[in-house]
């Protein structure tokens, strides 16, 4: 039952493939419009994110200066993004039966299945790392201290510099993805990941709903601009 499950997912992922990287190439302006908002409500409010920003400069100044702590960051990094492979192969309907990690080398997870395009990508815009941070930090004792900005901004610096260090042409993922749908599909992948950060660390789920909003906001503008005709059929955007 799970196999044909997996198998499913698997099938209905290889057939959006293209199309998800055509949408995500159209959807760029959209989501650069909700960034430029966001960052706009940022400077109207500086110190709700200076926990983040420190969070980030910290771990970014660590990684520059300190040589134990990159060398242990780089396997880190390695770690994180197998995890994620494996996250996302659970998803969809895989089961995992083994991660290795090679230290500075990199790794690799075995799972049933073919596997699918999404699991392959998955490294290189989802910010594992928030997630692992920010659950301990909600636990964390005098919760009138910013332990979830400080953390999401240590997983916002972890996730830019591990996705710089990690897409290069030498890499085996984006080589089976294929150069063309990684530079349709990534760049507004992580426009939004990034965003999404930003936007809790400021205001929570709010905030992530807020940014969603001006994305929805320039789409009907778009709508009205350019498609005016559409305005009065069914289903269509209001």
């Amino acid at each position: 039952m799970k196999i044909r499950i997996a198998e499913a997912f698997d099938r209905s992922l290889e057939a959006v493939k293209w199309p998800a990287a055509i949408l995500s190439l159209l959807s760029l302006p959209i989501g650069l419009y909700a960034f430029v908002k966001l960052v706009l409500r940022c400077f109207s409010e500086p110190m709700d994110l200076l926990p983040l920003l420190v969070g980030a400069a910290a771990l970014m100044l660590a990684w520059r200066q300190l040589s134990w702590f990159a060398w242990g960051a780089n396997k880190v990094i390695v770690w994180e993004h197998e995890l994620t492979h494996a996250i996302f192969a659970w998803m969809t309907g895989h089961k995992v039966l083994r991660q290795e990690w090679f230290g500075n080398e990199g790794g690799k997870i075995e799972f049933v299945g073919r596997g699918n395009w999404l699991i392959t990508v998955a490294p290189y815009f989802f910010p594992t790392s928030a997630f692992l941070l920010l659950v301990p930090a909600l636990l964390m004792p005098f919760n009138f201290l910013p332990w979830s900005q400080l953390a999401l901004g240590v997983a916002l610096g972890f996730h830019l510099i591990s996705t710089y260090i990690e897409t290069h042409r030498d890499q085996s993922d984006l080589k089976k993805l294929g150069w063309l749908f990684c530079w349709l599909f990534l760049p507004t992948a992580n426009v939004i990941a990034v965003s999404l950060l930003i936007a809790y660390a400021q205001s929570g789920f709010e905030g992530m709903a807020e940014y969603f909003g001006d994305g929805w906001e320039l789409l009907k503008w778009s709508r009205s601009k350019y498609l005016p005709g559409l305005s009065g059929l069914p289903g269509s955007l209001g």
